[in-house]
């Protein structure tokens, strides 16, 4: 991505730490880079094509990180931000990046990735946009915090630190949300319940979560506890700050010292602990708990790409298979699907979903997938959809070892994608094709779709 080193330097030094910068490209984590001497100085919400006098914060001996002091020359796709409170909220690091260029810089990062594992000539399709880049998140997660005065503190953290960026509203987040938000912080602040300090590990009350579906009207409000503290009364509060949407108030209760944000307890205090979503007319149960995907309507375009790739089919498995959202897709035009997920909570989803659909032809499988895949029958068409970290080596093997005619990659991660795509390839398959689809507009994510054929 971008010139090679010798070719992209600074304009020259002001003084010991401040320099004239070029911006040459982005990298995974949303930075600019540009380079001094050969070595990357990285900038935090450069835009490639920004000429920007920056300070070095940071020198060790193979990379330099760099804050912006001024901007000389802007990009062509740079754009002043329409969130008051970008760049301090760390939930994005494009909001200053008109949607075009984000589209094509996503793309760079997938052929990038590629580039680095030495794959040559990819065979890439345009990335699939949204029409409408805003307002699309159906899930959020806000650590809470009370300040000295009594106040409550509800946001993301600002980048590299854990200094909460207060908020009322959010553009990227459902619209459904907005009305919870600023209701649940003056709620609090009236409420004798304590708010966990994660230096101390004391208090109770660590995180609101809130899932929403857009298209059935539906909020589900999640309190990540440190200890049981939520009553009947309080989750009834809760409810009127919005009755007409909001469908259940749960308590997940997580007393670990950790930034993970769940705990393995999980209870409705008041109404449901779920939401319904609905994708290519499929109603499918989603958990408080529950993997789904955070763009319902990216979601629903690869669905759609998945659907058409996997045509008419006798068996395919579905790897990693979350709440069933692809399996239960594809098994209209399949003889039989089995898909395998570990979390509890998405495998309990996925069965309800099944028995709301009356797809009698899926069979799901609760373990992980290098437990299980070895042991199932070679399937005509495999899909994989792994976390961030990718395939596991024992996965990676196994799949290799059953050679399955057709293999579709769902990724998260460009980096992982292509390092176990190198090891498919090596195995004997080819890339038909990538495809990045942009699930998480104004952030650095992009989701891609990779098929490989034997």
């Amino acid at each position: 991505m971008g010139p090679k080193k010798k070719t992209a330097s600074s304009k020259g030094s002001l003084s010991p730490n401040l320099l004239e910068l070029e911006v040459k490209t982005i990298v995974p984590g949303g930075d600019g880079l540009s380079f001094l001497d050969g070595i990357p100085v990285y900038v935090p919400f450069g835009v490639p094509g920004d000429l920007l006098k920056v300070r070095i914060v940071k020198k060790r001996h193979n990379f330099m990180v760099a804050n912006i002091v001024e901007i000389k020359r802007p990009s062509d796709f740079r754009k002043k931000s329409d969130c008051p409170i970008f760049p301090d909220c760390g939930g994005c690091q494009w909001q200053m990046v008109e949607y075009e260029g984000q589209l094509k810089f996503k793309e760079e990062l997938v052929r990038e990735a590629f580039r680095k594992e030495k794959m040559g000539e990819l065979p890439m399709e345009p990335i699939v946009g949204m029409e409408n880049p805003w307002h699309y998140r159906n899930k959020v997660i806000y650590p809470v915090k009370r300040v000295r005065d009594g106040r409550i503190l509800l946001g993301y953290y600002k980048k590299d630190t854990h200094k909460i960026i207060d908020l009322e509203e959010c553009p990227v987040e459902l619209k459904l949300f907005d009305p919870i938000v600023s209701g649940f912080k003056r709620l609090i602040e009236k409420e004798p319940i304590t708010v966990y300090n994660e230096k101390k590990h004391r208090g109770k009350l660590r995180y609101l979560v809130m899932r929403g579906s857009e298209r059935l009207d539906e909020v589900l409000v999640v309190l990540v506890m440190k200890l049981p503290a939520t009553s009947r009364a309080m989750a009834e509060k809760i409810v009127a700050l919005d009755p007409t949407h909001i469908v259940g108030v749960v308590e997940n209760i997580n007393p670990q010292r950790t930034n993970v944000i769940f705990g393995d307890r999980t209870k409705a205090i008041t109404g449901r602990n779920y939401i319904m979503e609905e994708i290519l007319g499929m109603r499918m149960r989603v958990s408080a708990t529950s993997f789904f995907q955070v763009n319902t309507v990216q979601a629903e375009k690869l669905v759609k790409k998945l659907v058409g790739l996997a045509g008419e089919r006798g068996y395919v498995i579905d790897a990693y298979s979350g709440v069933g959202l692809f399996s239960l897709a594809i098994s209209k035009n399949a003889e039989r699907v089995t898909g395998i997920e570990e979390a509890p909570s998405s495998y309990y989803d996925s069965l309800t979903n099944q028995e709301i659909l009356g797809a009698y032809n899926v069979e799901f499988i609760h373990g992980k997938v290098e437990d299980h895949l070895a042991a199932l029958d070679t399937p005509d068409l495999l899909i994989v959809d792994p976390p961030r970290k990718g395939l596991e080596d024992e996965t990676l093997k196994a799949i290799i070892d059953k050679k399955p005619e057709e293999i579709a990659y769902v990724s998260c991660n460009p980096v992982t994608l292509a390092r176990d795509s190198l090891e498919l390839i090596k195995a004997g398959y080819k890339l038909i094709f990538l495809q990045p689809f942009d699930f998480m507009p104004h952030t650095y994510h992009v989701e891609t779709l990779a098929y490989f054929r034997l």
